[in-house]
This record gives structure tokens, C-alpha cells and sequence, in this order.
């Protein structure tokens, strides 16, 4: 293999290279908060620090693909830039609404529709392994781990109850003899289930050309990782049962970890050799085993293409300028000293009561009032208030919470309806549970305008056309919680209808 030799001699690769690099450079600009946001979590976060190599990655695996096939006689489709447009418009409502997940993949999603704008449809559907690759880029899967943590906490049960081990569990809290142990979000595997599926899929699309075998490989990365995390759970609690609970946990609990996570890498590289073609290079010709040194791509873009494409790129990021000058940002009525003995309630607890101790985490709301309703100083309700949105700063991010999750366990969670004077409002009902038993019910309702719902999607959607009209540029959300021995789930929705009624 000899790529410093191709790229020397190969003056379309050289091209290509070039306009990629150019490309990147003019999404960076046009779509910077966005790029920025990505690029944060890549060096913020070791769940997603492996975003970082995707791009080089990706660039293997086009040279990979254009070395041994390369593309014939292909044309620009200027008529494609329609998908950029596309997207480029989801991206703008995604950045209205604060929906980074959503704005990073129409991102991606962009980028292929410029391959097939520029080189013609032969050219997208050649590289389009590589392009899928690139969505791996996102900075995806917060969203996963209570549902791994569920998971794991079933896997480890069903092992020590195999094994024979007197067990009890309630939700995430697993107890034995030896002592207690809580499923807790580090121990969910996200970061291992992400890494393996990055080195399978890319071990797929670069060794593998069957359908069926990469199928194989990428399933593979996505089980074996639940699996053997499941199995690290078991042998930790294994490990006090029969030894001490100093043995399975602190710097123990971390070396069991990463054990299991080379456990998976090796794994995953044993079947990938299983599975792969073992009688050509993908950077080699298949037929003289000789680097190419034919053009990839035999037809230059015409310039059309070119305007074509900076034109629909640039369309969303300007219209999305002109609303934020035309629509200026409300100033925010800040109380940052309450919202932060709010927080500090939720770190800290209160006194003696603080293993027990509810409260909810809005790091960046503008204002939260607690009070006790005055029909019942059993229950409690929140209302959290933001005037504006920027940034992290969101009525719906993941990192506001509505309990601490060191000190309660989620039992279940689910949507019901509430009717309010006719009206039915969809309610999300979440129950926790701690390991002195206690179970408490958290009732939540999101506001935007005149609008009030669980349903995240339609309050993101209401939060689009608030700030097109510029009536409303953020959102309240209103929560009420009691312990169940106190204040049974009828009451405290009848409460509940009082709260919203009265913040209506």
C-alpha cells in the first residue's frame, strides 16, 4: 500500500482532497455553533472523544473505496442541491428549537447531498458507507443509558440469582447479604457501547464486502459490549459476596472496567479477522494487487455545481441571522441565588435527611420558586422558568433533572392524560424509589405560550413558532411531587390540575 505515492501522482485525488478540505472549511463558518458544540464533547467528554477520529477515519475509507472502484464517467446533478436545502432547513428549526442532536445530523446530512450535487449520484452511492460513517460524528446516546442501565441491572440479576446468590432489587438497587449496590449511570457501558460500535462499523465498511458478514460485525458490536458489561456488574458484585465490598469497588471497580473493555476490543477484532475477506487489500487493486493510479473520480465538477452548492449552504445560516437581528433576544429576569440553593438542595440534601432528600436540577433556568400547595404541605411544586434559550441553555436538556440519581432510583415512567376545564394535557408520571423503600410521585407539564404538554416534540415545535412570532423565547416547566405514602397518585393529580389551572 502506498497512499504518499497515489496522492503525489494523482492529480484529481489531489483535487478532491482540496475541495474537501474547502468544503469543510465553509461548513465550519456558515454552521459554527453547531460544529463548535460537536467539537466541545469531542474534548469534553470521553464518551464521545472518539469523534475526534472519525473524520480521518472516513477519509481512509473513501480513499479505501475510490482506490479499488474508482468512479467513471460521472456528472454534476446541480438539481440534488434540493436535499441541501432540505436539511439545511431542518438544521434552522433544529437551531430555533435548541435541539442539538437533531441540528448535528442535518449537519451530516448535508454533506452527502453536496458528494451527489458535485460528482452526480455514481459518486454518492460508491462513497456511501463512508458517508453513513460520518454520522458517527454525532455526539449521540445520552438518551441510551437509563434504558443500558435497566438492562444491565436485568443481565447482573438473572446471573447472581442463576449462581444462586440471595438477591432483592428495586429498580436500580440491587441488594445481597454483603451490602448494596445502585446500577448508577457510570456503570450503564455507554462509552464501551459506543467505541465498539465505532470499530466494528469502521472494521466492517474497510475489510468486510458482504452484507450479511458486516451485519454480523456491527451486531456484534452492539451485543457483546451490553453483554460483557452486564457480565463486569455480575462479577463485581460476585467479588463482595465473596471477598469485601473494599475489593469490588474504588480503583478495583475501575480496573475491572477497563479489563472488560479490552475483553470487548479483543473480541471484536477475533471475529472481525473471522469475518473479513481475507484475499484482497481495499487499498490495492483487486485484480493486479497494484496501487491505482488512475483519477477516482474521471469528471471534474461543472461551476454551475459549485455556485449551486455555496448558494443552498449558505441560505439557512443567513435566514437564521436575519430572525436572531429581527427577533433580538428578551433580556432574562435572572434570580441566580435561587435557582442555586435549588441546585445546591438537590447536591447537598438537606441535613440529616439528605440520603432521602428530593429536589430538582435546572443549572441554567432563570428562576425556580418552591413552594408547598396550601391544601397539602405533603406535597411539593416547582416552577421553573426560562425567559430566554441559548446555548446549553434549554427548557428540555438532558442535563436538567428531576432527581438525583446518587440518591433515588427510576421505578418506571410514563405519559398520562390529565383533563384541565375540557382540555386533556398529556402528564409525564415518573416514580423513584430509594433503599430506605421509599417511593415518591413527580408529575411534570412543560409550558410555552399557551401551550402545556409532556410531549417534548410539540412543546419544541410550539418554542419554533413562538420565537418566529417573537412571543415567547423560552418556556416554564411546572412539577409537583409527594412521597406515595403520603399522597396517593389520585391526589396528587388532582393537585396537580390545581397547579396547572392556577399558572394558566
Amino acid at each position: 500500500m502506498d497512499i504518499l505515492n497515489t496522492l503525489r501522482t494523482n492529480k484529481t485525488l489531489q483535487r478532491a482532497i482540496i475541495e474537501s478540505a474547502l468544503l469543510i472549511a465553509f461548513l465550519v463558518i456558515l454552521y459554527l455553533d453547531t460544529v463548535a458544540d460537536m467539537v466541545h464533547l469531542w474534548l469534553n467528554s470521553e464518551t464521545y472523544s472518539h469523534g475526534l477520529f472519525i473524520i480521518p477515519l472516513t477519509a481512509v475509507l473513501i480513499f479505501a473505496r475510490l482506490n479499488r472502484n474508482p468512479i467513471k464517467n460521472n456528472t454534476s446533478q446541480p438539481l440534488s442541491a434540493l436535499g441541501i436545502l432540505f436539511f439545511s432547513a431542518c438544521w434552522l428549526v433544529s437551531e430555533l428549537a435548541q435541539i442539538n442532536l437533531l441540528a448535528q445530523l442535518s449537519l451530516m446530512a448535508i454533506i452527502p447531498f453536496v458528494v451527489w450535487t458535485l460528482y452526480g449520484f455514481k459518486a454518492l452511492w460508491q462513497l456511501k458507507s463512508a458517508l453513513l460513517f460520518l454520522f458517527l460524528a454525532v455526539p449521540a446516546g445520552d438518551f441510551l443509558i437509563p434504558h443500558l442501565q435497566q438492562i444491565t441491572a436485568v443481565l447482573s440479576i438473572a446471573m447472581i440469582e442463576f449462581f444462586g446468590i440471595p438477591v432483592y432489587s428495586d429498580g436500580l438497587y440491587i441488594s445481597i447479604p454483603a451490602g448494596n449496590f445502585l446500577v448508577a449511570e457510570a456503570c450503564s457501558g455507554i462509552r464501551f457501547l459506543i467505541s465498539s460500535i465505532t470499530i466494528a462499523v469502521f472494521y466492517a465498511l474497510l475489510y468486510i464486502d458482504s452484507y450479511k458478514r458486516r451485519v454480523v460485525m456491527i451486531l456484534s458490536g452492539v451485543l457483546v459490549p451490553i453483554l460483557a458489561n452486564g457480565m463486569r456488574v455480575f462479577m463485581i458484585i460476585v467479588i463482595a459476596h465473596l471477598g469485601n465490598m473494599e475489593a469490588a469497588t474504588g480503583f478495583d471497580h475501575i480496573v475491572y472496567g477497563w479489563v472488560f473493555f479490552s475483553f470487548v476490543m479483543i473480541m471484536l477484532i477475533w471475529l472481525g479477522n473471522a469475518l473479513c475477506d481475507q484475499t484482497s487489500s481495499q487499498f490495492n487493486s483487486p485484480v493486479t494487487n497494484q496501487p491505482l493510479t488512475n483519477s477516482p473520480v474521471t469528471n471534474k465538477p461543472k461551476p454551475l455545481a459549485y455556485a449551486v452548492v455555496a448558494i443552498a449552504l449558505s441560505i439557512a445560516p443567513f435566514t437564521q441571522y436575519l430572525i436572531t437581528q429581527a427577533h433580538p433576544v428578551a433580556k432574562a429576569n435572572a434570580q441566580a441565588e435561587n435557582v442555586q440553593s435549588i441546585n445546591d438542595l438537590y447536591k447537598i440534601g438537606a441535613g440529616q435527611n439528605s440520603a432521602s432528600h428530593w429536589a430538582v436540577y435546572f443549572p441554567t433556568a432563570d428562576n425556580i420558586q418552591v413552594a408547598a400547595l396550601p391544601t397539602n404541605n405533603k406535597v411539593t411544586a416547582y416552577k421553573v422558568e426560562y425567559v430566554t434559550e441559548g446555548g446549553d441553555k434549554e427548557l428540555i436538556n438532558f442535563e436538567n433533572r428531576l432527581f438525583n440519581p446518587d440518591r433515588w432510583s427510576l421505578k418506571s415512567q410514563r405519559k398520562i392524560p390529565l383533563t384541565i376545564n375540557g382540555q386533556t394535557v398529556t402528564v409525564q408520571h415518573t416514580k423513584i424509589v430509594n433503599l430506605g423503600t421509599k417511593q415518591r410521585n413527580i408529575l411534570l407539564v412543560y409550558k410555552t405560550g399557551e401551550f402545556t404538554s409532556a410531549n417534548q416534540w410539540q412543546i419544541k415545535g410550539h418554542q419554533v413558532i413562538n420565537k418566529l412570532l417573537q412571543t415567547d423565547f423560552g418556556g416554564q416547566a411546572l412539577i409537583i411531587s409527594a412521597e406515595q405514602t403520603e399522597v396517593s397518585e389520585a391526589q396528587l393529580l388532582e393537585y396537580f390540575s390545581q397547579f396547572i389551572q392556577q399558572e394558566q
